[in-house]
């Protein structure tokens, strides 16, 4: 009976033994598995972020232009603090001066193939880009932060109009749409008395003031891209002659006004004293950005993400300078924002 019993046992040993290294494979392939399904995650993970890093490499001329929009709301937010000590003249003279920093950059040798036409352009260029910025900082003097931002950094339908009608430029249906809506916001944004309830009120009209103020700027602003255009087209443009040149005129134009007034603010605290070049440095690197943008990017975009300004400077002005954009304003600025936004699906 033992001889006979024993072979059942080996069987039923060897069954055990077959089951247990099945359930051992099984267990192995299915930490495989779990391992596989890690490593696959793991390598989904590493190409979408590694697919995000490209994408931002490959299209950072946008980073450049959010940061010149980011610097310029930076820049309008000082200078609305500062409005009540510190004559805007004199910071656009230190800013002029921060502009002239870049003189050892210049390209001497591709000067040579400048002709007459070209300097026009460059000094035309420095002049209005100057004056444009100047009108904007003053225009800070009667309105608010916010507003006279939207206003006069409202630029790429302006300059898609300008375009059309010196450069000869195309334009279509829905640019003029666009430019429609535009204008709204910007009515929107100005308040102007004889539209608006309250025509009668002093704090209305200075506001309007301000706001003309910056569309005289705006279209110095507009101007000085067709310069830049005209320049980018001869492929004789310098990025630091564009630098130096708004600095150039910014000096002459400012110690001008300020010789012929002889008013010169001093500063009263030295929380004033470095925010006066801190608003130069907010202009200079966000020169620096732009021409960097624009050597990835179209115009069109640059332009687009420049107006980043607009929501920055509403913001840094209800913190900084404690001014609270009422309901209109705000509704003005969307449509600002909105209409610049829609020159991305052109």
């Amino acid at each position: 009976m033992d001889e006979l019993v024993r072979p059942r046992e080996e069987i039923h040993s060897k069954d055990r033994h077959s089951d247990e290294e099945i359930h051992e494979r099984l267990l192995q392939q299915g930490g495989n598995n779990v391992d596989n399904v890690s490593d696959d995650g793991a390598s989904y993970t590493s190409n979408a972020v590694s697919a995000v890093c490209s994408t931002i490499y490959r299209r950072r001329g946008i980073m450049y232009g959010l940061a010149t929009g980011v610097l310029g709301g930076f820049q309008m937010a000082i200078v609305g603090w500062l409005r009540s000590s510190i004559s805007p003249y004199q910071i656009m003279l230190w800013r002029g001066i921060m502009f002239l920093l870049p003189v050892g950059f210049i390209s001497w040798e591709a000067g040579n193939d400048y002709t007459i036409a070209d300097m026009i352009y460059y000094i035309g260029f420095g002049f209005f880009n100057a004056l444009g910025v100047l009108l904007g900082f003053v225009s800070l003097q009667l309105a608010q932060v916010g507003n006279a931002t939207a206003i006069a950094f409202n630029l790429p339908i302006p300059a898609t109009i300008a375009g059309f009608f010196v450069l000869g430029e195309r334009i279509t249906a829905y640019d003029i749409l666009r430019f429609a809506i535009n204008l709204i916001g910007v009515v929107l944004v100005s308040k102007p008395p004889f539209i608006f309830s309250g025509a009668g009120d002093s704090l209305d009209v200075d506001e309007f003031l301000g706001a003309m103020i910056a569309v005289a700027g705006l279209l110095c602003i507009v101007t000085s891209v067709i310069f830049s255009r005209k320049l980018a087209y001869r492929e004789h443009s310098d990025p630091a002659l564009t630098t130096i040149t708004p600095g150039m005129a910014s000096v002459f134009l400012c110690a001008g006004v300020i010789l012929y007034t002889q008013s010169w603010d001093k500063s009263s605290t030295l929380l004033e004293m470095l925010a006066i070049p801190s608003a130069g440095i907010c202009g200079l690197l966000g020169n620096v950005f732009l021409i960097s943008a624009l050597k990835l990017e179209s115009v069109l975009v640059v332009s687009v993400m420049f107006t980043s300004c607009v929501p920055v400077s509403f913001l840094l002005g209800v913190w900084i300078v404690q001014e609270i954009p009422d309901l209109v304003s705000i509704v003005g600025a969307f449509l600002v924002l909105a209409s610049t936004c829609a020159c991305l699906f052109k």
